[in-house]
């Protein structure tokens, strides 16, 4: 109870003697509250929350605070002094933002609140903050220069299905850098002829007995550069487009004409499913600290699509 008459000095009281002038209903809740009719009283400061009278308000919580036998009858109107408090606090009334942290505080109107009641303290200390003066530069102050953020270079093992063994290197800076990158499978198989399909020899057929295995063997290299794009601390993306070869090699046997017993093997080009000019790369790299791993595809005249991985390292 004392608390309560503490709070009551020091927030009602003085919003009190800051009100306007007295109208009619404040001025006969007055002379109610000197009889100490308080039933009376808060009759006409009932009138004077209908229009957010803030002394009105002050004397209803006045009376909230001191009799709490009255407060089972004014629980709705005190959650309408609530609304009026919180209409002027928003517009950063200081005195109606410290009587709604009592509201919420005591649960005056409505629940006892520790968040809101925070919150409200929390703005009130904010707008009783002194504003520091601004300072303008003058024209003859010269802007410092804001420090560039140096290019940050990456290498990496650089991995595909059809062409495991690549690096690639590459540096970025705030946010877009450059990459270069090579692969190949280190096969570099020549051949003797040309086929179609899985058994169709393109060109003069040997002379002698032949077909061919199932046996197939791959020359796969490809050189791209381009477009390395941060989007976040962690994650990049490149775009890359060059040039790349994958020749298909099928093996075929002959039969030596004077023994049968002796095989030759030899290598076709399929022409099929060989493919040479455009190679393009899309990536994704996510780094972990210094350390970057990477995914995505690569294609080759857009007809032969094969996948990515990489490892690397940022310096």
């Amino acid at each position: 109870m004392k608390r309560l008459w503490i709070l009551t000095l020091f927030v009602v009281l003085p919003m009190c003697l800051l009100a306007q002038q007295k109208t009619e209903y404040n001025r006969k809740g007055d002379e109610a509250m000197k009889r100490l009719d308080y039933s009376d009283a808060r009759m006409w400061y009932e009138e004077g929350v209908v229009q957010c009278d803030p002394y009105s308000i002050g004397q209803l919580t006045s009376i909230w605070l001191a009799n709490q036998r009255m407060r089972p009858s004014m629980h709705s109107l005190m959650n309408k002094c609530r609304a009026c408090l919180e209409l002027m606090a928003n517009n950063k009334d200081t005195t109606a933002i410290s009587q709604l942290i009592i509201y919420y505080t005591e649960g005056i109107g409505t629940s006892k609140n520790e968040t809101l009641a925070k919150s409200w303290q929390d703005r009130l200390e904010t707008l009783r903050k002194p504003v520091e003066p601004v300072f303008y530069p003058s024209a003859n102050q010269i802007k410092p220069d804001k420090p560039k953020e140096p290019m940050k270079f990456f290498v990496g093992y650089a991995y595909s299905i059809e062409a495991p063994y690549g690096l690639t290197v590459g540096g970025v800076k705030s946010r877009l850098g450059w990459f270069v990158r090579f692969k190949t499978n280190l096969g570099f198989k020549d051949y003797d002829g040309e086929c179609r399909g899985t058994d169709e020899y393109v060109g003069s057929a040997p002379d002698n007995p032949f077909h061919f295995t199932n046996k197939k063997k791959v020359n796969s290299y490809a050189g791209t550069a381009g477009l390395v794009v941060k989007c976040t601390s962690w994650l990049y993306t490149s775009v890359g487009l060059g040039y790349g070869s994958r020749e298909l090699l099928c093996e075929y046997t002959t039969i030596d004409n004077s023994d049968y017993r002796i095989e030759k093997s030899y290598w076709a080009k399929n022409l099929d499913h060989s493919y040479s000019g455009l190679a393009a790369d899309l990536d994704v790299m996510v780094k972990f600290g210094p350390v970057f791993v990477s995914a995505g595809c690569n294609t080759l005249n857009f007809k032969y699509v094969d996948l990515n991985a990489g490892i690397g390292l940022f310096f």
